[in-house]
């Protein structure tokens, strides 16, 4: 029922396969089967044309509903899906890309607005200022943002996913400092990146291309020294680490996910 080929898309099982599986092999043994069928299915998306902010958010969600106990399996297997997330951050600003960026590194995903006298919160339009949504035609901006001072409350309620992710890996106790650095490093990379092109004027992929062509050789090398070029070895490394926990079901997984975060050339 559980491909053998890691990377190859499967279908998932249905609801009647998995309740006569859990009848004969018991719950835990289910558990681990599932994560590992969802291990093959992160393989699928490793490749850059199948990532993006909604994907991520689809297999974060399937991850929390097939696994209600967050063993050592479960935090392993998500700081997989933060590599997904690192490397389609990094691709984006190497592209360009600087709202998809900033919407998986600092864009909250959803912002509620309290107003007074509103019994129910306002939801603020992700990519738009408060004061813009709320300016009327015959108001100026200053008067709409004072009034937004005096008058409403924002709460972040869903955060970006880097941010969410970082939080939630820090929280388990599992993930080892070493990664915990890469993470930040990689996500300090990705901002130099972005301050690196708005200081050279570069304001998306067609300046990027225009730039590189009438650039000097020493320029060019610059530029290409900036680049995040993050590659899966740490997220494939990770499966395989996963896979021997599940296989072995040792007492820590931290030593393994500390060794292959190590061998796979993102040692802090």
């Amino acid at each position: 029922m559980f491909s053998d080929n890691p990377g190859k898309e499967t279908q998932p099982p249905t609801r009647q396969q998995t309740d006569s599986w859990a009848r004969r092999q018991g719950e835990t043994a289910v558990s681990v089967q599932i994560l590992l069928y969802f291990n093959d299915l992160l393989d699928a998306k490793a490749n850059l044309f199948s990532l993006n902010e909604r994907v991520i958010e689809d297999l974060m969600g399937e991850l929390d509903e097939i696994t209600p106990i967050k063993d050592r399996g479960y935090w392993l297997t998500l700081a997989r899906i933060n590599e997904l997330v690192l490397v389609c951050a990094g691709n984006y600003a190497d592209n360009c890309e600087f709202s998809l960026v900033g919407d998986l590194l600092l864009n909250p995903r959803l912002v509620q607005v309290h107003v007074s006298g509103l019994n129910r919160p306002l939801v603020k339009k992700r990519h738009l200022p408060l004061s813009e949504q709320f300016q009327q035609v015959e108001n100026s901006l200053q008067v709409v943002r004072q009034w937004l001072k005096r008058e409403t409350c924002v709460e972040v309620k869903t955060e970006a996913l880097l941010p969410e992710l970082r939080k939630r890996l820090e929280n388990s106790n599992q993930i080892p400092r070493e990664y915990l650095d890469s993470d930040e490093q990689r996500k300090r990379r990705i901002a130099d990146l972005i301050g690196f092109l708005a200081a050279a004027g570069i304001s998306n992929n067609l300046a990027l291309h225009a730039w590189s062509k009438m650039a000097s050789p020493e320029d060019r090398a610059l530029l290409e020294s900036n680049l995040c070029r993050f590659g899966f070895e740490c997220f494939f490394e990770m499966g395989r680490l996963f896979r021997e926990w599940a296989q072995n079901l040792p007492a820590s997984s931290e030593i393994f996910l500390t060794d292959g975060f190590r061998s796979s050339g993102f040692e802090a």
